[in-house]
């Protein structure tokens, strides 16, 4: 498969990756989450995923939010990925094998039930799986964030969720990992969800605003590119700045050339090459 401009993606968000070393580190006083918020196409995944890269050392996570449906597929990514880094979550497991245990043996007969008693036990199940995924949650975390580990977990597409999900997250998860002074936490997403106080008090959301002409220069620079240094101010001008535009026309501009075609000078927004 040819190379694309994608797997170099430049990064031109130095304010947000200091930010969010900070805050890893400890050294944001009071913050313990970045939330990035803004359109598609505008660099949050990619944003999400150098955070994720730089954090390695001491645990990096990253759930990919529409991929998910249940609660349980995010412990269970969390789970997996720990696993890879050799990080034990004993815990997790003995109340996961338990819950599954319960869950096996447990029989329900709604056959001449009265809709009301059937109304009461559908409450009391939903309240009980409420309360199986807190504790879940907890144990999960619990070893996640054992022997002085500070690890970071990377949420993204908080947009692509459906309810209960978002629900989960802003009144469950989030405030749980928020309550642990050594968890960084970042999510992106179109939409970000606004937690209650005093919850939010530990949240900073950073609006992501599409790259100057000053990154269009220097992602040009990184692709050794010579030939749209004199272009860099037109082709910022035809994509407005939209990260994902960009990568779009570097990439096809990278393959031109490789094909040995006269490597494009623009892409419109409708696909057309110009001359």
């Amino acid at each position: 498969m040819a190379d694309s401009a994608s797997q170099r993606q430049h990064i031109d968000r130095a304010e947000q990756l200091s930010r969010a070393a900070r805050l890893a580190s400890g050294e944001e006083t009071g913050q313990r989450a970045l939330f990035f918020e803004g359109p598609e196409g505008i660099g949050k995944s990619s944003l999400l995923f150098e955070i994720h890269d730089r954090h390695r050392e001491n645990g990096a996570y990253f759930v990919d939010l529409e991929r998910t449906v249940r609660e349980y597929d995010v412990l269970e990514t969390l789970a997996i990925q720990a696993r890879g880094q050799r990080v034990e979550t004993p815990s997790y497991r003995t109340a996961r094998d338990r819950f599954a245990e319960q869950a096996g043996s447990l029989n329900v007969e709604f056959t001449n039930v009265r809709a009301r008693a059937s109304a009461f036990q559908i409450i009391g199940q939903t309240e009980d799986r409420i309360l199986r995924t807190a504790a879940l949650s907890d144990a999960l975390l619990d070893n996640l964030l054992a022997d002085d580990r500070r690890p970071v977990f990377c949420l993204d597409g908080f947009e692509r969720c459906g309810q209960p999900m978002r629900k989960w997250l802003g009144d469950s998860l989030l405030p749980n990992l928020l309550s642990r002074k050594d968890a960084g936490v970042f999510l992106a997403g179109r939409e970000v969800p606004r937690l209650t106080h005093p919850d939010s008090t530990s949240v900073h959301t950073m609006v992501l605003p599409p790259f100057d002409v000053e990154a269009v220069q220097e992602w040009i620079e990184a692709l050794g590119v010579t030939e749209l240094h004199a272009k860099s101010l037109a082709i910022h001008q035809e994509y407005g700045g939209i990260p994902m535009l960009l990568d779009e026309f570097f990439t096809g501009h990278l393959a031109f050339g490789r094909a040995g075609l006269p490597r494009q000078q623009g892409v419109d927004r409708r696909g057309a090459q110009r001359p």
